[in-house]
């Protein structure tokens, strides 16, 4: 009778921590703050699909209600109910394949192929900038941006080659500010951004491979769109639909 009472206790105690545990996701989640938690829609017939790829401005990290807030979410709001538009954003992921975080190795990016999406916008970039990243030397020089350019072009091609043969943009990052203390969070290198990844976003989309997207002349100078120098906060998303939507539209 004991042993019962103590695996009813056990059972309930299990049953309250994972409840807990449901709702701080749920919470996390809404917040933007739990990486790779995307509730991905299912297209319907006839609907255009459209594939958001990306790291935590994509993901719509530090938004509340990213779900309804969030530039992709943001965008389907734009597009209407003749598009499907998922957020395949992952926080922290790189364009390169030397980088710490490659986006390209991620099972979200096996799913946003498997979508078999009309339209693909990548943006991606900033987590490229870091001083761990962009310094990697091989041959004792800085290999980096060549392996960038290159990745990036082969990213943008294992879209272009998906059967369903979309139609592929690539964003620049946006430019990167100093939070409230007086530094740029996650060693991200806003002179990188603006002085090196900027230009071979622009070759990689010059060179055919993709149309170009610009969101560094939207933002810049506009540090009330970030919640904290790097993310934009829901009118920043927004304002980042709305370009997006002008280029596919």
């Amino acid at each position: 009778m004991k042993r019962k009472k103590t695996v009813k206790i056990l059972c309930a105690v299990l049953a309250a921590l994972l409840t807990v545990s449901g709702v701080t996701s749920a919470i996390l989640a809404d917040c933007g703050r739990l990486n790779g938690y995307h509730p991905l829609k299912t297209p319907r017939e006839g609907q255009i699909r459209v594939a958001c790829v990306g790291d935590s401005v994509t993901y719509g990290f530090g938004i509340p209600h990213f779900r309804t807030a969030s530039y992709p979410a943001a965008l389907q709001k734009l597009l209407g109910d003749g598009y499907c538009v998922n957020n395949y954003g992952y926080s922290g992921r790189t364009a390169s394949l030397l980088g710490d975080r490659p986006y390209r190795t991620e099972t979200l990016c096996t799913k946003s192929r498997e979508f078999a999406p009309d339209i693909v916008v990548i943006l991606l970039g900033a987590n490229d900038s870091k001083t761990f990243n962009w310094g990697t030397e091989i041959g004792g020089e800085n290999a980096y941006p060549e392996i960038f350019e290159n990745d990036l072009k082969e990213l943008v091609a294992t879209y272009r080659e998906l059967p369903s043969r979309p139609k592929v943009y690539v964003a620049t990052p946006l430019p990167a500010y100093a939070d409230g203390s007086g530094k740029v969070r996650y060693d991200i290198r806003p002179d990188v951004i603006r002085d090196e990844i900027l230009p071979i976003v622009k070759r990689v989309a010059a060179a055919g491979n993709a149309e170009l997207i610009d969101l560094y002349p939207v933002f810049e100078g506009r540090t009330e769109l970030y919640s904290d120098g790097l993310h934009p906060t829901a009118e920043g998303a927004a304002l980042l639909a709305q370009t997006v939507y002008g280029a596919i539209v």
